[in-house]
């Protein structure tokens, strides 16, 4: 029995030698212990705080597909305080009034009575009336808002001549008016809209400003107004509108939450992983930008594994399944044992060495 543990040791600590070494370099492709699930309720409640219901529903309601945020007592508590405030009749007939004095609203009502007055010619007679008094007074003319409302007048009279053929341009002018009172339009597209009026104030054709509203009508229809509104304000230049319209075809409303609570790196990983699922994508993003890197780095099947493995191990490990015992012990085990193990294992093996040298010196 002595003899076969002799003979057990040395192939014992060879395996906890090599079981540290791929521990260790898996950790080097990917350390797992970086991932932490972003806590939804802090930020939520900054919003709450700020009176910012709107903001604070969309941000919460991201993160309530997943089991970690449904399960919290105090995500649950704020979710039904947001829906009790925005559903109440004096909150919503506020925003409604909000909409129609101010033209701009964080709600969905007054958005629409905000939208309503703009896409009807109404709504741009009034602005231009209003930088026309500017201009007699010796105020400063908006002549973004003036090259909008241009525009917006000869697409009110396209789409009554060609039967509605125009109502997406009408409806983008409109929605663009919005993020300008909002102080959300890019300069890049300021300055492209100045270019275009007077395009369009030659030609009194529409068939050259398509080139920049189209995918800000794209936006709009996939990521919803939030969503648009907020990355077209991100937008760089035409190139790059055209890349975060591309972006919210993918992710739709998900996208502007998607890319603020990774600092903007799920556009970079969107390109790098274009055949991922956007379910495991928007999975991962609940870690972070560090999810994303993550998700890159180990593929699906190795990511997913590794981060739901704390609620699979027991029935995992019952089965057999050395995978799930790797991943936990690769979550679980400070590299500082890794290394200790390495080392005790290789002055084991040397003193080993040296006493089979010293055997074969002394018989010889």
């Amino acid at each position: 029995m002595r003899s076969f543990f002799r003979l057990l040791t040395p192939i014992v600590v060879l395996l906890l030698v090599m079981l540290a070494l791929l521990l260790l370099q898996e950790r080097k492709l990917f350390d797992v212990r970086t991932l932490v699930q972003i806590d939804p309720t802090i930020k939520t409640q900054e919003l709450i705080d700020a009176k910012k219901y709107a903001q604070a529903d969309e941000y919460l309601r991201y993160f309530m597909h997943y089991s970690y945020v449904q399960n919290n007592p105090k995500a649950q508590q704020q979710m039904a305080y947001i829906q009790k405030v925005r559903t109440s009749y004096t909150y919503q007939k506020n925003k409604i009034i909000q909409g129609i004095i101010e033209g701009k609203s964080d709600e969905d009502l007054g958005k629409f009575s905000a939208l309503m007055s703009d896409f009807l010619l109404i709504g741009d007679i009034r602005d231009l009336f209003i930088e026309g008094e500017h201009y007699l007074n010796n105020k400063e003319v908006d002549h973004v808002m003036v090259a909008l409302s241009s525009i917006g007048l000869v697409a009110s009279a396209s789409t009554l001549y060609s039967f509605g053929a125009t109502t997406p341009v009408k409806g983008t002018v409109s929605f663009l008016k919005y993020a300008k009172r909002l102080g959300k339009l890019p300069p890049w597209l300021s300055k492209e809209l100045l270019k275009e009026s007077k395009i369009l104030k030659e030609t009194q054709s529409l068939s050259s400003i398509k080139r920049v509203l189209t995918p800000i009508t794209q936006l709009y229809e996939k990521a919803g107004f939030k969503g648009a509104l907020s990355l077209l304000w991100q937008s760089k230049n035409l190139n790059n509108l055209q890349s975060l319209a591309t972006f919210a075809k993918r992710f739709g409303s998900a996208s502007p939450t998607l890319l603020k609570i990774t600092n903007n790196r799920a556009l970079y990983y969107a390109k790098r992983t274009p055949n991922i699922d956007k379910k495991t994508f928007l999975y991962a993003s609940t870690y972070g930008e560090e999810g994303l890197r993550g998700l890159n780095k180990l593929g699906k099947s190795t990511f997913l594994r590794r981060t739901k493995m704390a609620a699979n191990l027991s029935k995992s490990t019952y089965k057999g399944n050395l995978d799930s015992l790797f991943d936990y012990l690769l979550k679980s085990l400070p590299s500082s044992v890794l290394i200790v193990t390495i080392i005790l294992g290789l002055l084991y093996f040397m003193q080993r060495t040296l006493h089979v040298y010293q055997k074969i010196k002394l018989a010889t």
